[in-house]
């Protein structure tokens, strides 16, 4: 495995011995080659938080891990713990900087200081959203030319039912020439889990708690976008993980 592959993986391991996954013999073993391995990298000794120098075994970890909170907290602080660990310089934020250079925020003048700046930051996490919902459709889409992939009948209601809706109100642009544009994380996520043994070879170790943990986090904020809520930065920290991981783990 890549650096990238190895980080994914650890994070994986993690999360589990932080939330309910029970700790193998297997998993400390490989807990310890990753640890090993990873320090071959400047990187990941530059940027390795405190908790993997101190902790040697992942029981240690997850005692450490029950003084962040719930599993909520423990999966929020991992996030932010890993972030540094697989960003680098070719980020969506050298894009972002540039499309805000280029845009006249001039008719935002009216606005106060702050909304104005919350504004900017929510279009990176519109951005960042925008590419991992279209980043999982291109995967789905090309699996599909080559697999028979079934889609899940309350899936096919949902794309049913926005057709149906988009005939109705000639004013809604037409989506895109596929039924997955009618799909959000939450069916995406089904149409993946729902063809397990099809899609499964493509996640680290074939893991579906893994999709599953990461489709409902950028559900929820989607939700807050779509809401024009405010996006906090560990949710953004969050974003930018998830952003690393999917593009790496689907090669895209």
């Amino acid at each position: 495995m890549n650096y990238t592959e190895n980080i994914e993986r650890l994070k994986i391991l993690l999360t589990g011995a932080s939330t309910d996954v029970t700790i193998t013999s297997e998993n400390e073993a490989e807990y310890k080659s990753l640890k090993n391995e990873l320090n071959k990298s400047a990187k990941f000794k530059t940027n390795q938080p405190k908790e993997f120098k101190i902790c040697v075994t992942l029981q240690e970890f997850r005692r450490e891990m029950q003084a962040k909170g719930g599993y909520a907290e423990r999966r929020k602080y991992i996030n932010e713990i890993f972030y540094p660990l697989i960003s680098d310089e070719n980020s969506l934020l050298d894009s972002i900087e540039e499309i805000q250079q280029n845009v006249n925020f001039g008719h935002l003048n009216l606005l106060p200081q702050d909304i104005q700046q919350k504004g900017r930051e929510m279009s990176e996490v519109y951005l960042y959203l925008y590419c991992i919902e279209n980043s999982l459709r291109i995967f789905i889409e090309e699996i599909m030319k080559t697999e028979t992939v079934n889609i899940p009948r309350k899936v096919q209601d949902t794309i049913d039912k926005l057709k149906k809706s988009e005939q109705e109100s000639k004013y809604l642009p037409i989506r895109g020439n596929s039924d997955l544009f009618y799909c959000d994380f939450i069916e995406l996520g089904k149409i993946i889990v729902g063809n397990w043994i099809i899609f499964g070879k493509y996640f680290p170790k074939q893991n579906e708690h893994w999709l599953n943990v990461m489709v409902d986090e950028l559900y929820k904020i989607r939700c807050l976008v779509a809401h024009n809520s405010y996006v906090g930065n560990d949710e953004r920290d969050a974003l930018k993980v998830y952003y690393k991981s999917i593009t790496a783990q689907l090669q895209l």
